[in-house]
């Protein structure tokens, strides 16, 4: 796409989501249009940014994922990739798409050894290592909050005019506790959104999940509860255009990357040309890079191996018993509670495991669990 065309689409799009304005005497003048005034503009596809207007120009997404994980250099690495107009897996840019960062969480140091992982993970040539680095800038701020935040960064993208600004964290910047609704909406709605609005750019909002309760996360998710994963209020689930939710799996390899909200937009796709809403995700063997989970790494149905029946099984010692506090200990470390209780059921209606009773004084009687019968005496 030309820089001509593209800088009309984004005028374009400035007109049409400006509906608030002042008039000659300083009043607020809203702009009222009919039903048959709206439409697509056809050459830059309604100011797409990614995917099928999954991410639009004047909207926002949220990237949520554990603490720990690798948050920052996925950002990195998909803001890489769409600077060289490529697919970060699977979901594809509309055009080059130059990337300004806002990042607290990261050193000069750390950030250039995301970077030159990333370009060793990618096997990048120099050329394209070169034009990666000139499309995207980091600002490196940690004590701009609320207001102030708000204020820079509106200084900085008039500036530097980025296609796609990202904010990384949520939690350096917003200045309030994130279960503060009207906090949250005044930052979001109120402070970023005239931004991208007035300059036709995109915003991905980087924040972290809710701590997994028990240690570990909800096992079993419905479709759309991945774009509330992020901590706080459900206004950043409301207020984004769309959701990427990275959850852990039981394992420190293998994660699940869920498209939450308008995932049929981000246009992934199965074999079967089918639209597909998540995808596996794993540290890279090479540089510090994330990779799509190899077919090796899965299971026949498609989902990460999961501790299960079996690893239940080996907990319990072949001669004698083990008590219901350590087979308990053990094994919630590795699978939660309730699917534990249906391991242990499935082995005691299949007979392997048995349970065993022992009286107690004053008290019932004492649980174990063995792969034999008890000897009653």
């Amino acid at each position: 796409m030309s820089t001509v065309l593209l800088e009309n689409g984004i005028e374009k799009l400035r007109e049409q989501i400006a509906p608030v304005a002042l008039d000659a005497n300083g009043s607020i003048a809203i702009s009222v249009r009919t039903l048959n005034q709206f439409s697509v503009d056809p050459e830059t596809n309604g100011g797409c940014l990614l995917g099928n207007r999954w991410l639009c120009r004047g909207g926002g997404c949220l990237l949520a994922a554990p603490t720990g994980i690798g948050k920052s250099v996925f950002a990195m690495q998909a803001a890489i990739l769409w600077a060289l107009e490529r697919p970060c897996f699977g979901i594809r840019p509309s055009g080059k798409q130059r990337s300004l960062i806002i990042q607290a969480e990261n050193d000069d140091g750390d950030i250039a050894k995301m970077r030159d992982g990333i370009f060793r993970g990618l096997n990048l040539s120099a050329e394209d290592r070169a034009a990666a680095c000139k499309a995207i800038q980091i600002v490196c701020e940690s004590s701009a909050t609320g207001e102030r935040f708000i204020e820079l960064t509106a200084e900085m993208v008039a500036k530097h005019k980025p296609d796609l600004l990202w904010i990384d964290p949520l939690f350096a910047y917003l200045g309030d506790s994130v279960n503060e609704q009207k906090a949250v909406s005044v930052f979001l709605r109120n402070g970023l959104n005239p931004i991208l609005q007035a300059h036709g750019c995109g915003l991905i909002l980087i924040h972290h999940t809710n701590k997994p309760q028990s240690g570990k996360e909800k096992p079993k998710w419905e479709a759309g509860d991945h774009a509330y994963l992020g901590a706080g209020t459900a206004e950043f689930a409301n207020w984004a255009r769309a959701v990427i939710a990275i959850r852990s799996l039981g394992t420190h390899t293998i994660f699940e990357a869920v498209l939450g909200k308008r995932g049929k937009r981000a246009g992934l796709v199965d074999d079967e040309g089918k639209p597909r809403y998540s995808f596996f995700i794993k540290h890279g063997a090479t540089g510090i890079c994330w990779e799509l989970v190899a077919d090796d790494d899965l299971t026949p149905q498609g989902k990460t191996a999961q501790p299960g029946v079996e690893d239940v099984f080996s907990l319990i010692p072949l001669k004698g018993d083990i008590s219901q506090a350590k087979l308990f200990n053990a094994a919630t470390k590795i699978i939660g509670q309730g699917r534990l209780r249906n391991c242990l059921k499935e082995l005691a209606e299949d007979k392997k495991m048995f349970i065993w009773r022992t009286k107690r004084s004053g008290t019932g009687p004492a649980l174990s669990y063995s792969r034999h019968e008890q000897k009653l005496l």
